[in-house]
């Protein structure tokens, strides 16, 4: 479960957002590709707290409102590569040192802020279904068992480049909710850094609201 504190967290930044679509029409809205990388962890004893890479890709839309508010959801595949420790063994009974395949579909909405045109500074919420997972981490005798939740919720933030139709950026994502679908008796969370490359390849200038 969330927290309160982590809860209250996020409700501000979406109460931030929901003021902000209400206080501003669209001034134009732009859609584009983007494709990265990423090096992210679990956390928790029963992995071995390394950062590995993955790979991701997908699509974004700008909703600007203004010229320094936009809000930017994001719709992508990212990749995620932690690797079991000797604590999953000793725990639950597993496999050590096995690397796990993690691929999610990932949902960000993040409240940007531009002081200059070139420079976004983004934060907000990110919800992220598991598509598929490692299985066969206690043997022949479980090898379909999935032990991974299918939801992750996390908050990410970071900065991005704006050079014409090209986008440069990097965040970072911090896992706000246990990722283990065994039990609670060890908390699993993802982080890390994702950086990505981004090309503008829409744009529709709209009418601001009287």
């Amino acid at each position: 479960m969330i927290s309160n504190k982590r809860r209250s967290i996020v409700l501000s930044f979406v109460l931030i957002t929901l003021t902000t679509v209400h206080l501003h029409a669209q001034q134009s809205i732009q859609i584009g590709l983007k494709a990265g990388g990423n090096y992210m962890k679990v956390g928790g004893r029963s992995f071995d707290g390394k950062f590995y890479p993955g790979l991701g890709g997908g699509i974004y839309a700008e909703l600007n409102f203004s010229d320094h508010w936009t809000l930017q959801p994001e719709l992508y595949y990212d990749q995620v590569i932690p690797k079991t420790s000797e604590g999953f063994n000793s725990i639950y009974g597993g496999t050590s040192f096995q690397q796990v395949f993690l691929n999610y579909i990932t949902l960000p909405v993040l409240a940007t802020f531009k002081p200059v045109p070139e420079l976004s500074i983004q934060l907000g919420p990110q919800y992220s279904y598991l598509v598929n997972q490692t299985t066969g981490l206690f043997g022949l005798q479980q090898q379909d068992r999935e032990v991974f939740k299918k939801s992750d919720f996390s908050l990410a933030f970071g900065a991005q480049l704006n050079v014409g139709k090209v986008k440069v950026g990097a965040r970072y994502n911090v896992g706000l909710i246990g990722i283990n679908g065994i039990n609670t008796t060890d908390d699993w969370r993802k982080y890390g850094l994702q950086f990505y490359l981004g090309y503008q390849i829409w744009n529709k200038q709209l009418k601001k609201k009287k």
